[in-house]
């Protein structure tokens, strides 16, 4: 199941270009539904023309349709198919190269990463984000094998997946009052519950004990996810009171944007989808997974949490901070959120 999500990837790098988009409320929401459904119809039309051509126990990981064209005789198309593979599968590569930079020009502007990624040539290229971005890509792709690159890629994914998701309930929800960051501790019990059922269902033993335990993490999974929905109130505005910074607020109650239908159930039952996608890997998969995110999570507290200006001071910038004047690649004025954060008031 990991390895065929692999195969859907690609439809989250419309969202890494979002800033660059016309119109991003109505038009990025649009892009990411009919790229879905476009990669599905044509996934579908492509299982069934491999498995009309081969019996599917015996189609090529590797190369598939070439393989199930050469065997039926059909030389002219299997070389066409197997020069198509050669010319894609570095235009994908390059695509990556592109979106790579961009999300770390996200994270930057906010101060969750280093200011030199977002720093912007006068031609407007994020030269250093993509030097960086692709010594990392070709020194993975360098050393380490595929067949456990791609269950990792798709495990890395699914886990942004459920942060994005998580991340969504928060700004659709807020916790009770008097009752500080109530609903973030609720998540993060979802998120632990939704691994460890998926974990036990998957791994567990097949006897009645592990059913039993399987069946008990399940039920307390869907109830902190309905205590969720019961215990904290929808957020007037979009974000809540996260986006509300001294004077600052944002008056989006007229605006037109997309909005996700019956949440929090449709996030956490999303949630609960990629942690069970997550715990087909292998246990030392698994283990490499909890490592890879245990040092982003350190990497955040110790960096990410104090310079953020979204976490600091709301995430009403940069417009009226005027720091979108300090990413001329060259500059040597690093925006603080620390002193920035002095001279406005959470509330």
């Amino acid at each position: 199941l990991l390895r065929r999500f692999f195969g859907y990837l690609g439809y989250d790098g419309i969202c890494c270009v979002a800033g660059e988009a016309i119109n991003p409320t109505v038009n990025l929401p649009k892009a990411v539904m009919y790229t879905l459904i476009i990669v599905t119809a044509l996934y579908v039309v492509a299982a069934l023309a491999l498995t009309g051509m081969q019996n599917y126990t015996e189609i090529s990981v590797e190369s598939g349709f070439p393989e199930a064209f050469a065997s039926r005789g059909v030389m002219w198309a299997a070389q066409l198919t197997a020069a198509g593979e050669v010319i894609t599968l570095p235009i994908v590569v390059l695509i990556s190269g592109v979106l790579q930079p961009r999300l770390q020009y996200a994270l930057a502007r906010d101060g969750l990463l280093p200011h030199m990624f977002c720093e912007v040539t006068p031609a407007g290229n994020l030269r250093k984000g993509t030097i960086v971005a692709g010594t990392i890509m070709t020194f993975i792709a360098t050393f380490v094998p595929f067949e456990y690159l791609d269950d990792f890629v798709s495990a890395g994914v699914l886990v942004a997946f459920s942060i994005t998701n998580s991340s969504l309930v928060i700004m659709r929800r807020e916790s009770p009052e008097n009752t500080p960051f109530y609903l973030e501790k609720l998540l993060l019990l979802f998120n632990g519950l939704s691994f460890l059922s998926a974990v036990v269902s998957v791994h567990g033993p097949r006897n009645i004990v592990g059913k039993f335990l399987a069946f008990c993490f399940i039920v307390a999974t869907a109830a902190v996810g309905f205590w969720i929905s019961w215990s904290c109130p929808s957020s007037a505005v979009f974000g809540g009171k996260s986006i509300t910074m001294g004077n600052h607020k944002r008056d989006n109650g007229n605006q037109q944007y997309f909005q996700t239908p019956f949440v929090p159930l449709i996030p956490c039952l999303g949630t609960f989808i990629n942690w069970f996608l997550i715990a087909q890997l292998d246990f030392l998969g698994i283990f490499l997974l909890l490592c890879y995110f245990s040092l982003a999570t350190m990497f955040y507290f110790h960096y990410g949490a104090k310079n953020s200006f979204g976490n600091n001071i709301g995430w009403d910038y940069p417009g009226d901070l005027g720091l979108s004047e300090d990413n001329e690649e060259g500059n040597d004025h690093v925006p603080s959120a620390t002193c920035i954060a002095n001279k406005y008031t959470i509330t």
